[in-house]
This record gives structure tokens, sequence and C-alpha cells, in this order.
């Protein structure tokens, strides 16, 4: 084609298109997929379109189905949270009827639609500016999930277009021509009846729509008239000409309404028609909106079939997109404005009044009108109680514009002699204590006989909304009784929370139990006379326990202002040192007492939210932690601290005084800021009932100090009422913050015991059993995550609004572990399927195979050496068998405890998915194990076998449990972790000391660069607690922490590996070890294996990840030999690193950050270096050391009287020193095979002292803090040399292992050459001496016998049998085996080496250091 003619086809087309006005590409991919949502589907993208577009869209709740299910509406404008000023108000309404689904997907896709195109599409931006605009797919969501799509009528007995109460909806709205019968306009009618009139009533909506289906047509008021025809003639409104207008204005753009004749029979004239010449129907909804709002409303039905198949949705949406639209730009029809008085105040329900039309509007609270009207000229004024009319104006409304009028009214004068002013002489409602009924005769102390027939009483009163009940009795029998009020009183309903006070736990702490009385009244009298009692008791079910230790308050005395008479139980418990604490049991809760057991059960019967446990002797509301893990008095806050200091503010500040923070008298130096406290930074509870109440029960609890004397006279009860009767139904109120909903799946069955997890906030809540669950947090934008057990979590941002609720629901589909497996764990069905807790035989044969199938990566390591006999263990990396010496090494180990079985299948799991990952080579995996040995150890403590018990070993298939179930096991003897310690007095056997001390020399060996030791038995991570300014080891724990997406939360903590192991462990063998506890259970059941997994995947791959962040290098001379004593310090941390001896490397794990280094080496200079590290990458030094100068020159060899504090063979490493100075060094030298060198010679240059290590090898001298130069000489040895940093913390001692290298030279020749020589004159001197032998011989003539002939005759004497026993008797000959080196904590057991040894005999000899088997 020529370039003219493209140039003029161009033109063309543009011109085309500017003619057509194409409008601009629009969002419309809504339509790609056509269906329809469900209920929970529906809920879901409405959240998240409120989510993700807060400034122009935001969801309400119009109020509940008979099923409980929310009628959604979501708000759309510019400025949705305040609609400006003049602001028209519109509505579209549908799915009245369940089984009419159009008109459902057709306003969810109306959302989608204004939503994303709002800023892009000028029509709609202008449109969602100047349009307060209200979308509700579904007025009946219980009929919609009761209906099938595809049947184009009802089912039978019009099940689906009904509510679930079989009521017609559009039947069920207030007539004007049929009276009401009974009670008021509410009266009788269904709740989403009520929902829709309250709405319409208390909101200034200017148009609305009601989408149907079954037809095809426009129907405007009226629906019926008072005649008694049933059909065909006309029932007009006085708007009827407008309404027609707005009828023809959706008609005519629709291409098939506007025919008339879509649908069977029907004849409409231009798609429109009267409500009642179609057909008369009492109670619709449309003249409802007239008759009894400033709402003009039109129904539109808009398809023949009632429920079509999706795939017609697209063009459901082309025929009506245009219609919905100009009918919502019609709410600016006619004119609108404001009605003010003189002092121009806005004037509420002031008329509009239209001459000539009999239907006025009224104001808004805010003085607004809109009166929609034809275009034209309209004479109009406004009127008001109280005013008088304003002048007639004259009013021109034009085509497509709004006319702004506003209208001025002046106050009317009293008339007198009409009115008379008369004295109000009504009684208050309520007395000065808020009682309806007043009764000063209750402010008295209640005893027990008392307190139980008062609650009778009001129970007796308040049958409805009362009810009471046992949950216990106390050591002397009595009961302890609770008290319900609200709406539903004896049953939990789902949906509704459940809130508690309980009181008098210290029996003697009284206030609170005569508060509670009080509150009973309260809430009973005020209920359906106060809005605010009536809103908490409707939607909340209020607990009341006014005693938890009626005998206790027995045994106390009026008047007692600080004393502990009857503050215990009966047995003489403290109920508040009795519940199971986080941190372990003693002396005050190893006894659960009556009382306790009786609360813990009544808690974890009901889904609790919230509550207050009421004492006094203080001012003071108390928030978790209460205890802490060392015991000591400091602030230990826990994972919802922020939202319980606002729920301690929250009682406080409506407290009369507390919130003043003033000291009781008592204590007058005792002041809490803002009259709150956290319970362990004031003083440390253990067992106490709040922190129970958080980490088991899943219920936020704070504790409420509420007066200064525990047990005040009578005639004080008034002033606490007075005190504290705000601040009580302020807390209660806190119910309801936050968030709350239901979790159920796919095909609506509740899900119980689902977590509720929030990103940020470590503390899960779990849903109940009927799938409901709350959680309260502060406004504000947050990640939750759902996740149950047998379905696929889900996470979605939710936004929690500043004074209102917000109600999500969540669907969660049914769990694929394979779906799972595919897309984390490479496939690794093995990994998900038949989980079994192998014998110790299998996991080694389970190591073995992964050996043969990933040759080359994967080195099983088993028989060995003397280590690998006792612990077999799989090592991972690329080129597994070559050198690894710069490589970091990482431990992941299991079974540490024989009671701690999970890490032995986990450590499997995790060699699978480790080798698998590198097969398929993905990147983080493949880069991990070019840099990185993995060394997976399942098995240490192999006794598990022992105490395994009788529970279930393997699960056929994939079966998962509701929840974490555990196996319980203990162990009467000594495990291989407390070995390692040497601190349990258990029995100890000869196999479980050899693998302990094997572990120690594995430790030494190997020198890990970290250790992640697999348990259970708790929650968390522990990490060494290194004092220094630089935290390596927290920062890799947060990094866990920071994975793990469900953390657990375990009531209790079991023994195995702790805090003291893992800074023994560090200190001792510096190896850093972090434990994660990976679940509640020490030994969970087995079907729990893979889920356990799923959970710490990612966590544990985080920490193995960091092996890819770090430092490292070679240090060398100037001559480029590798400096071998050269060590590598970081600034701000207190642990050295050495280089290798073989080739003067190093290579050191740190997180991302900027780290000083310095590196030093005797007779060298310091060298310095400033390291950046980034995530992901090993930062590479090359350092060469330069000689110093002036070399030092030492004199003085010989241990001198300054040694005094010397300890030479000190039997333990991990004490401080004894003397003055605790602080020092302390080591082993050894040699290259791990053999002791005995009385090796150890020189402290700087203080002119030589110590000698004993034959073990040990050595240790006490040194103040300083730097300090080592030589080390042992006899046929080279002298090896070490800079050491001793410094005073938690005054240990420095640990230095001292490896020295075997002198092969002899008498200065090399031992070659040595042998040579000495072999050459041996055989000179044997020659010699062979021919002076034979020399003498032929001299003397004897023989090779004696001759001795008295020695032949008894030889010659003597029997065939004593001849030959002389003669095949074998030498006696005592079997020998090199010893290796070995720890001696274990010192005071005679037999800890004993296993190695391979004979029955023990050398004596102190050259050859000798080890026999037994």
């Amino acid at each position: 084609m020529c370039p003219l003619k493209a140039i003029l086809l161009l033109c063309v087309i543009l011109n085309l298109s500017e003619s057509l006005n194409i409008p601009n590409t629009e969002y419309e991919k809504f339509l790609d997929q056509p269906g329809y949502l469900n209920y929970d589907e529906l809920t879901n993208l409405f959240r998240k379109l409120e989510a993700e577009h807060p400034d122009i869209a935001r969801l309400h709740s119009i109020g509940k189905s008979v099923r409980n299910r929310d009628l959604w509406a979501i708000e759309i404008n510019s400025n949705v949270n305040n609609r400006s000023l003049l602001t028209p108000m519109f509505k579209y309404v549908a799915n009245m009827h369940g089984d009419e689904a159009v008109g459902r997907q057709l306003m969810i896709y109306l959302a989608l639609y204004l939503i994303h195109n709002y800023g892009k599409n000028d029509r709609v931006t202008k449109l969602v500016d100047s349009t307060d605009i209200y979308l509700m797919p579904s007025m009946n969501p219980d009929g919609y999930e009761n209906s099938k799509e595809g049947l184009c009528e009802s089912k039978p007995g019009y099940v689906g277009r009904q509510n679930q109460n079989n009521i017609d909806l559009n039947r069920d709205f207030p007539d004007q021509f049929h009276a009401v019968k009974a009670g008021t306009i509410l009266s009788g009618r269904q709740p989403e009846t009520i929902a829709m009139m309250t709405w319409i009533i208390s909101r200034p909506f200017v148009l609305s729509g009601n989408l149907h289906g079954g037809a095809v047509v426009a129907s405007y008021p009226y629906d019926n008239s008072n005649s008694s025809w049933t059909c065909c003639r006309e029932s007009r409104s006085p708007d009827n000409n407008l309404f027609k207008k707005l009828s023809r204005l959706y008609a005519d753009p629709n291409p098939v309404m506007n025919k008339g004749n879509a649908c069977k029979n029907d004849n409409f004239k231009d798609g429109i028609t009267n409500g009642a010449f179609w057909y008369e129907l009492s109670g619709g909804m449309q003249d409802f909106n007239y008759i009894h709002s400033n709402c003009f409303e039109v129904t539109f039905e808009l398809s023949c079939c009632k429920f079509p198949k999706a795939d017609t949705l697209p063009e459901e949406w082309k025929n009506n997109k245009e219609s919905l639209l100009r009918f919502m730009e019609a709410t600016h029809w006619g004119v609108k404005g404001l009605v003010t008085n003189e002092r121009n105040e806005a004037v509420l329900d002031a008329d509009v009044v239209v001459q000539g039309i009999s239907h006025n509007v009224t104001t808004s609270n805010r003085g607004e009108y809109w009166r929609l009207l034809l275009p034209g000229e309209y004479v109009m004024y406004a009127s008001a109680y109280g005013y008088l009319p304003s002048d007639n104006v004259t009013v021109v409304v034009e085509e497509g514009k709004t006319t702004l009028q506003n209208f001025t009214l002046k106050s009317a004068p009293q008339e007198k002699g009409l009115y008379e002013v008369m004295e109000n002489i009504t009684t208050p409602l309520y007395d000065r204590y808020g009682f309806m009924l007043s009764d000063d005769s209750i402010f008295k102390h209640h005893h027990y006989l008392e307190m139980i027939n008062y609650m009778r009483q009001f129970n007796k009163l308040y049958p409805k909304i009362t009810y009471m009940k046992s949950i216990g009795k106390s050591v002397q029998g009595r009961d302890l009784y609770v008290f319900i009020i609200g709406t539903t009183p004896t049953k939990h309903v789902p949906g509704k929370p459940e809130f508690k006070y309980v009181a008098n736990m210290h029996g003697n702490e009284v206030i609170g139990r005569e508060l509670l009385l009080y509150l009973i009244k309260y809430l009973c009298e005020r209920y359906n006379t106060d809005d605010r009692v009536t809103k908490l008791l409707k939607t909340t079910r209020v607990h009341l326990l006014p005693s938890m230790n009626p005998d206790g308050y027995e045994m106390a005395r009026e008047g007692d202002a600080s004393s502990d008479q009857g503050r215990s139980n009966a047995n003489g418990y403290d109920l508040n040192r009795n519940f199971p604490d986080q941190y372990g049991t003693n002396e005050y809760n190893k006894v659960i007492q009556p009382e306790t057991q009786a609360v813990m059960d009544w808690i974890l019967s009901e889904p609790f939210v919230l509550s207050a446990n009421l004492h006094n002797g203080a001012l003071v509301a108390n928030y978790p932690y209460d205890d802490t893990p060392d015991g000591l008095t400091h602030e230990n806050l826990s994972p919802d601290d922020k939202i319980f200091k606002d729920l301690a503010h929250t009682y406080a500040n409506a407290h009369r005084i507390m919130h003043q923070g003033i000291p009781c008298p008592m204590f007058p130096d005792e002041r809490f800021t803002g009259g709150i406290t956290n319970g362990a930074k004031w003083y440390t509870v253990t067992g106490g009932m709040q922190d129970w109440n958080y980490l088991v029960a899943g219920c936020m609890e704070i504790t409420l100090e509420i007066g200064c004397y525990k047990y005040p006279y009578a005639d004080k009860l008034p002033e606490y009422w007075l005190d504290n009767k705000d601040a009580l139904m302020a807390y209660m109120e806190q119910v309801h913050k936050g968030v709350s909903g239901f979790v159920t799946s796919t095909i609506g069955h509740p899900i119980a015991h689902a977590e509720i997890i929030v990103e940020g906030i470590k503390h899960p809540v779990k849903s109940g059993k009927d799938g409901d669950y709350w959680r309260i947090l502060l406004p504000g934008k947050y990640n939750l995550t759902v996740a149950a057990r047998g379905y696929e979590s889900y996470t979605s941002q939710i936004y929690v609004p500043e004074f209102e609720h917000l109600e999500y629901n969540i669907t969660l589909m049914k769990d694929d572990p394979m779906h799972w497996a595919s897309a984390y764990d490479f496939g690794l069905a093995q990994n998900q399927y038949h989980p079994k807790y192998h014998s110790n035989q299998e996991l080694f044969f389970l190591l073995a195979e992964l050996e043969n199938k990933y040759p080359g990566v994967a080195a099983f390591q088993g028989g060995d050496n003397y280590i690998s006999m006792a612990i077999h263990w799989l090592k991972i990396s690329k080129d597994v068998e070559t050198d690894d010496e710069t490589k970091f090494h990482v431990a992941v180990t299991g079974n540490l405890f024989a009671t701690q079985p999970i890490g032995r299948e986990i450590g499997v799991y995790l060699a699978r998915h480790l080798l698998e990952g590198y097969k398929i080579g993905e990147f983080n995996i493949v880069k991990v194990l070019e840099s990185t040995v993995i060394h997976v150890i399942p098995v240490i403590d192999r006794a598990f076998e022992q105490i395994w018990g009788d529970y279930e070993k393997e699960v056929l298939g994939n079966v998962k449990p509701d929840k974490y179930s555990c196996n319980n096991i203990t162990a009467d003897f000594k495990q291989v972790g407390d070995h390692i310690m040497n601190l349990s007095s258990r029995v100890s056997n000869t196999e479980t000391k050899t693998t302990a001390n094997a572990f120690k020399h594995m430790l030494l060996d190997e020198k890990f660069d970290l250790v992640l030791n697999i348990e259970g038995g708790s929650s968390g991570i522990l990490y060494p607690s290194t004092n220094s300014p630089i935290e390596i080891y927290k920062s890799l724990a947060d990094k866990y922490s920071s994975e793990l997406k469900i953390p657990q939360i375990c009531s209790e903590q079991t023994k195995g590996t702790d805090n003291d192991l893992t800074d023994y462990l560090y200190r001792e063998y510096n190896t850093p070890v972090l434990t994660a506890k990976v679940s509640c259970c020490e030994y969970p059941a087995v079907g729990n294996i893979p889920y356990i997994w799923r959970d710490i995947l990612a966590p544990v791959m985080s920490v193995i990840n960091s092996a890819l962040t770090g430092v490292e290098g070679t240090v060398h001379d100037t001559k480029s030999a590798p400096m071998f004593n050269a060590t590598v310090k970081i600034l701000g941390l207190e642990q050295d690193f050495e280089v290798t001896k073989q080739t003067g490397r190093f290579k050191i794990l740190l997180p991302p950050g900027k780290y000083d280094l310095e590196i030093t080496c005797h007779g060298h200079e310091t060298e310095k270096r400033l390291v950046e590290v980034v995530e992901g990458k090993i930062e590479s030094l090359k350092v060469t050391m330069y000689e110093k100068q002036a070399p030092e020159v030492y004199t003085g060899t010989i241990v001198t009287g300054e040694a005094q504090n010397m300890v030479v063979t000190d039997t333990t490493m991990h004490e401080p020193f004894r003397g003055v100075v605790s602080t020092g060094i302390r080591g082993y030298v050894k040699d290259f095979s791990d053999h002791p060198v005995p009385e090796a010679e150890v020189k402290v240059v700087e203080k002119n002292l030589t110590i000698y290590a004993d034959k073990n090898g040990k050595y240790g001298v006490a040194l103040p803090p300083g730097k300090y130069t080592l030589q080390v000489n042992g006899r046929g040895y080279f002298t090896d040399v070490k800079l050491v940093d001793v410094n005073d913390i938690n005054n240990f001692p420095k640990v230095v292992m001292v490896t020295l290298r075997k002198d092969v030279n002899v008498f200065g020749l090399p031992r070659l050459a040595f042998v040579i020589l000495t072999g050459l004159l041996c055989a000179g001197g044997l020659g010699i001496g062979i021919f002076c032998y034979m020399a003498c011989k032929k001299r003397n003539e004897y023989g090779l016998l004696s001759q001795n002939l008295q020695f032949y005759d008894e030889f010659r004497d003597s029997g065939k049998e004593e001849e030959k026993e002389l003669f095949t008797r074998p030498l006696e000959k005592k079997p020998m085996i090199t010893r290796p080196y070995y720890d001696d904590d274990d010192d005071d057991d005679d037999d800890d080496n004993a296993e190695y040894v391979q004979g029955p005999y023990v050398s004596s000899s102190e050259e050859d250091i000798v080890l026999l088997k037994k």
C-alpha cells in the first residue's frame, strides 16, 4: 500500500472513531470468567475492595438475616468516610427474592466497575464524586443459598424465593392501605425487613432501584390500591409523571426491556408499567420507600429466567450497564438546598412543599433536602414545627441540571393562653447510683447465703435475661455460682461473644464481690430502659462470678486493711498462684485446688473473649505477663501488649480516680503512670489466672486492683460502686473491639479450632465449635491468616475501623497434601504421606539410602571412627567427599533427649528436601550447598526406642488430626542431654554416657558454625546469650520466628534443651546452638508429623539460608605463607575466630550490617578491616600480616610465686577460678590425632608465667581481664602461639584449645634419614656380634643348649604333656589400642571411657595412654 493511501486510511479511522465517540478502554475484567458468588465469596470480595480502596469504598452491614448472615451494602463515594453536605444518597437493592439472582450479580459487577474505573473514566469519576452510592447485592442471602443456578422458576413451596422463615420479603413491609394490626410498624416483621426499614427511614436516600427477575420491565408506584381489583387499573402516586420518566430512563437504553415483550405473554408499552396495573401486591418495598421516607424507588425486573446460567451474565451486564448508570445520574434531577433558622442553624424535619404535588420531602439532621422534579417551573416553600412557613419561591428546573434553593425559617411567636408552663415534677428514672429501684440496703457485705439469695432473687425477677448455675465446689463444699445476663442467657449463640468478671479470688479482697452483685441489679433493671445496657445485653453474654473463694471469704474479717487472713482457700493455697504457669511448676501450683480446677473447666467450656479479675489492695489495672522466665521482677510483655495497654487504659480512664496514679496510703512510693502497669514489672506472680486465660483459653484478661483496702467497712461500698460503675460498663463494651466472624468450609460447615493469626502478633486465637471467632484488635490495617487442620490456610488484609466492629467471615478450602508438596516441598510425597516414627536402624537405613540416591551430594557417616560408631549422620554438600575446610558447617540435630523424638523424623524430611532441591537446581539450596556442609544428625540419644510406648508408630495414607495431640512418655534414666552438663541425679548407663562423650567430641572436632536443634515440649526458639552488642544468634532466632506463620502457644513447658544447656555448649565448646521448639508436645502423635513439617519448613530454611550471609578470607604473611596462628576478632562480639591450620582461612556467619574486624598474630602487626555484609552474600577478604619491626624479647620461663592463684590441674572447665581472680584461661593441649599432649608447657608471656598441662593435656591459669600471648610447647611437637582476650563477662574463664603439630625430626635429622642411619649402624653391630660369637664358639666348642646337664635331666624326666605344654603355650600378650583424646567432664565416673577398650587389661605406661575393652 502506498504511503498516501495509508495516511488517508488512518485519518478515516480516527474521524470515524471520533464521530462514533468510542470510549476509552474500561475495566470489565469481571466478565472474563462469569459466575455467581456465594455469600462468603461476596463477603470476602467486598472486604477486599474496602481494604484496597479505603478512600472510595466502605462496607456496611445493614443487619442480619434469619441465619445470621450480614446484609452487606458497599458505599462508594470519593468522601466515603464523611459525606459532604448536600451530596445526595442513592441505593440499589437486589436479590430481595433469593432465587432472582441476575440483579445480585450485576450489583457485584457494578461495584467493581465503579471502583476500578474511578479516576480513569470521566463519567464514573463524576458520578462517584457527586453521589453517595450504596449497592446491596443481596437482601435475602439465606434464600440465595437455598436456590439453584439454572432454575427459571421458583422451587416448590417457593424455597429460595422466600427467606429462611418462608416469608416473601416483598410482602412484609407496612402497607399504606392496610392498618397495622398491633404494636409498632416493626412488630412481627422479619429481621431482614426490620433492618431495611430502619436503614431506609434513618438515611436521607433520594433515589433507589429494586432489582428483581422473572420478567423484563420497569415497574413504578403504587403497587396496590384500596380497591378490590387485582390488576389492570393504575394506582397513581402524586409523582406519577416523574416515576414514568424515571422508568423510561432505565428501559429506553435496555434493548430487551424497551420492547416490552421479552417474556411470554408480556406486553408492556415502552417496557414500563404501573405496579398495580400489572398486578397488585401489598407490603411492597418500593411503596414503603416513597410513603415513609424521602426516597423515590422503582422496581426493575431484569430477566425472564430467575436464576439463569452464569454464561448469560456478560449479556445481562451489556443490556443493563447504561441503564444502571443513567438511573444513578437521575439522583441529581430537580432541586436541593438547606433549610436553616435565623441563627443559621439546621432545621431538622422541615417539610419542603411543591405546590400542586401532594408529596413533601423532609430535611435531614443537617438541614438538607433533595426534591426530584421534572424540568419546569414550580412554586415551593418550607415549613417546620415552631417556625413560620417561608415565603413562596418560584423555582425553575432545567434538563440535566440541579437547581439550588435554600430556605430560612423564622421562629413562630408563642401564643399566650394556649399553653401553661408546668413545673417539672417528674421523678428521675434512675437514682444517684444508677438503679431504677432505689435500695440503699444493698450496700452491705453479703456473706455466702446472703449472696446466693440475692442472686436467686434477681434470677427469679428477670428469668428471660438471666441464668444462674454452679460451676463446681470449694474445698468446704460451697457452690461456685455464676450469674449470666443477656438475651440468650442459657446457651452460647454462635456469633455472640462471651464476657466474664471474676471476683473474690482472694477471700479477704471483697470489693469486687460486692460490685458484681450491684452490677447484676444495674444491668437487669436498665435492660430495655437504657439503650447502652440494652445494646450490650443483646450483643453479649455476660458471666459474673462474684466469689471464686467463698471459704476464704468466710474466714476474713471486716475492717482488715492488709493482712492475709482469709486470702487463701481452705487448704491454705493462694488461688492466684495455683494455675499452670508457662515457665514451670512449683510448690504453689503442683497440686491444683478444687476452686482452680472448677474455674479452668468453666473457662474452657465457653468461648470467652474478654475478662477481668477483680482484686483489691492497690488501685491499678494490671496486664500480662505476671511472670518472667528468670523469676526476677522486670517488665515482661505479651505479644498483645498494645491491646492489653489499651484495655487497661479503658478501665483506668473510666474509673473516677484510678487514672491519676495516686498511691495508696500504705504504699506511698508506689505510683502507676496512667493507673496501669505490667504485672511482672510490678512484682512477679507465678501460676496467675490472667496469664493462663491468655495463653491457654485464648481469653484476654487483666487484673483490676480496685481499692486500697482489702476488706473495708460497709459504709464505704457506695463510693466504691460510684468509682467503678462506668469503668465496669466501658470495659465490657471492649469485647466488641476488633474483628469477628465465622470460619466455614466451602460447603458451609463450621470449622472448629481454626487458628486466627494476625501478622506481627504472635498469639493466635481459635474458632469455637460453631466456627465463630473473635479477635480483639486496635483500629488499623492487618494481615489476617486463618489456618485449620485439614484446610488450606487463607490470608487477606483487613481494616478495623476506628469506632466500629468489623465482621469478617472466612471460607477455607479442603487441604490437598500433594498440592502443598508440589508448591513448597518439590513434590516429596513421602514427606506428606505415611508418617512414621522409625526405629534407629530404620533411620540409619534411610540416611544410607539417601547417600545412594544422591551420590556426590550426600555421605552417610557411620562407623568410620569412634564418633560415627556412636552417632550416625548424613553430610550434605556439593562435592561432599572433598576437603571442606572452605565451607561453613551447619548441623541439624534431633533427639538429644530420648523423650524428644520429633527431631528424628524432621531431620530426615529436611535431608530429603535439601537433596531433592539440589537435584532440580533450586537456586538458594544450590547456593547453600556450594558453600556449606549440612550435617543432618537425626538420632543422638538412641534410648527413645526403650520408652516410645504403646502409641501408634505409623499412619497409612494421610490423616490430618483436628488438633495436635501428645503422647506422654518419661525417662527414669540419665539422657544424653543430661550427661552433657552432668547435672541429673538419675541412673546412668554405659551406652548413653558413650554417646554423650562422642557428641562432645563431635562438637570439638567438627567445629560447627551453627547447630539447629529440633525439639518439642514448648514453643519459640532458644539461642545463646552472648552479652555482646552484636546479637548474631538473636537475629537468626528472629528470622526463624518471623517466618513462623502459625506460632505455637503452649500452656506448659517440658524439659529438654534449655537456656542453661544452650549457654554451656556455647561457652565450653564454642558451639552456637539454636533450639527450635516446634510443638507443644514432646512426643507428638505420628499423624501430626507432616503438618509440623509444613509449619516449620520455611523457618528452618531461613536459618539454613543464613549460611549465605557472612564474611570469609585468608590470612598470610608477606611471603604468601598461611598464618596458622592468626585470630580474627569482630569488635562487638565476645567470640574469637581462629583460622584453619591447613590454609589459614576463616569463615564467619554474620547478619547484614557493618563490622570492624581485627586480625592478630603473635609477632605481627594487628590488621583492621571494615566490612559491610549484605543479605545473601559472603564478603571475601585477603589479609596480609606484617612482622613487627622490633620483636618482643621475653625472659623467664619458670613458674614463680606470682602464680599463687594458678590452678594447674583443675578438674572442671565451666567454673570460675577460686581465689581473688576468678577469670583466666583453661583448655586442652592435643595433637592432630586428638591424643592429649601430657605435661605440655604453656607460657603466659606478659605475666612471665609457665604452667604445665596434666597427663590428660588439661591446663588452667587464673588471670585478670586483658590480652595475653600463650606459647605452647610439647616434647616432640612444634611450638604454637595463641593471642587470647580474657574478659570478665559472667566471670567465666576463657577456653582455649591448642593443637600441636608433631616434630618428626630426630636429633635434628629427618625421621627417614635417622631410621636409615640407625638401621645401618644396627646391622653393622649385629654383624660384628655374630662374627665374635662364631669365633668364641670355635674356641670353646660349646652348642646352643646349656652345658648344665642337671637342667637337661630335669627336662628329660618330665612327661610328654609337660613337654608339649612348654613348647606350645603362647606367650601372654596385652592387646593395645591408642586412646583417643577425651574431655573428662565426667571425671567423677571411673568408667567414663571404658567402652572404647579392646582388651581386658590397662597399660600403666604414661608414654602410651591406652583404653582397654571389658
